[in-house]
């Protein structure tokens, strides 16, 4: 049902302010962000539960006020984690919607929570949190493809196969060569996250609206309370419009998602009929309701699919930085769904690539019968090479 402009006044917002006149229902809608930043309420809770444990270390909070606040963001978890959070009209965010249920449960002490906090330290924060566990998987994910490339190659190590450049049989090569050669990239992309890392994890927290607070919160056990092993945001203007960790980690599923596409195109071209090297398992392609002999990778089509479709993602996201103004700037919003949506294809691309490598069945009868071309070709090269430097052909 659609909401009227009685019930978007049902819960205060957390800028209301000097605001008496009441919000464009339309606009409550539009402005809204909950529908998608809900996906990060763990991380709200963590940043307000280690910001409350500030606060009584600034002597903002009594300890017991803070303890009081951490066993109700505790319980608002739980509604979360069991699916009984019940979102009410007003909930823009991800922040109100917690707060609000805050102090529902423990009572006003509850308001004191957002004391010398802006929503624009908090969703910095969140996102950066986020963002970092995120990564942290998808790097866990990227080491078991490398692992299981590498051990596919030591265990076939004597299977011999075409090599290609232009598409055109050049020299013989071993298969594992071959799929260390596509685990090369993603070593490289291995890399890549990991130098990225500690730019994600750095703290915005303390930072404020974008000129911090006069309550003297601790920065330093802020980071060290929620892991941000990159530190402390050294400049408050900078911290909370800085986007450049989400463009960055854009960026590195991008190309890999380049990397990996450009070994679906191989295995594509490999699994055809008219190659005939590999086969993928029947967990990971599809027939065809008109011709049933046929069997389509469908698994690398997508990813390859989706590696296109990463690289817009990211397009988006720097067309939204690049005309904002310091500091904080609603815009940063749509930067989100792009977000999660690289994220996200970028679990399911790694884990299915994992599959269909660690299924695939190859060929080696049929890439040696093609491939004695190759051979035979390479072996009157050097025969040709060699009489030319003796001189018999001169």
């Amino acid at each position: 049902m659609a909401a009227t402009a009685q019930d978007t006044e049902a819960t205060p917002k957390l800028w209301g302010g000097r605001f008496t006149g009441k919000v464009d229902p339309l606009m409550e809608k539009f402005n809204a962000s909950l529908p998608l930043d809900k996906r990060m309420w763990a991380e709200d809770i963590k940043g307000s539960q280690a910001y409350a444990k500030a606060l009584a270390k600034a002597d903002i909070l009594t300890q017991d006020e803070a303890n009081t606040i951490v066993v109700g963001l505790d319980k608002v978890a739980s509604e979360w984690t069991a699916g009984e959070f019940v979102v009410k009209p007003g909930d823009e965010d991800i922040h109100t919607a917690n707060e609000r249920r805050l102090t529902e449960l423990v009572g006003a002490v509850g308001g004191k929570l957002h004391t010398g906090r802006s929503r624009n330290d908090q969703v910095a924060t969140d996102t950066r949190l986020w963002l970092y566990a995120q990564l942290l998987e998808i790097r866990a994910s990227l080491q078991e493809l490398i692992a299981v490339a590498t051990n596919r190659a030591e265990a076939e190590a004597d299977v011999l196969m075409p090599g290609f450049t232009h598409l055109q049989q050049a020299q013989t090569v071993r298969w594992g060569h071959w799929l260390m050669s596509h685990a090369a990239g993603w070593q490289r992309d291995d890399m890549r996250v990991r130098d990225l890392l500690p730019r994600v994890a750095t703290l915005p927290l303390g930072s404020g609206a974008l000129a911090g607070n006069p309550f003297l919160v601790d920065r330093q056990f802020l980071a060290q309370e929620l892991g941000m092993i990159g530190g402390v945001c050294p400049n408050s203007m900078d911290a909370v419009s800085d986007r450049d960790f989400v463009a960055e980690s854009l960026f590195f599923a991008s190309l890999h998602l380049v990397h990996l596409s450009r070994w679906a195109e191989d295995l594509i071209i490999y699994s055809s009929g008219l190659f005939g090297f590999v086969q993928c398992s029947d967990a990971y392609a599809t027939g065809s309701s008109l011709m049933p002999q046929k069997k389509n990778p469908d698994a690398l089509e997508l990813i390859r699919g989706k590696a296109g479709k990463l690289q817009g993602n990211l397009a988006g996201v720097l067309a939204v930085l690049k005309g904002t103004p310091t500091t904080y700037n609603k815009d940063f919003q749509e930067c989100w769904e792009l977000m999660f949506d690289s994220v996200d294809a970028l679990h399911d691309c790694i884990r299915i690539a994992t599959g269909v490598l660690s299924t695939i069945k190859i060929k080696p009868e049929r890439m040696m019968k093609v491939g004695l071309a190759a051979v035979w070709l390479w072996h009157a090269v050097h025969v040709q090479y060699g009489c030319c430097r003796c001189g018999c052909l001169a």
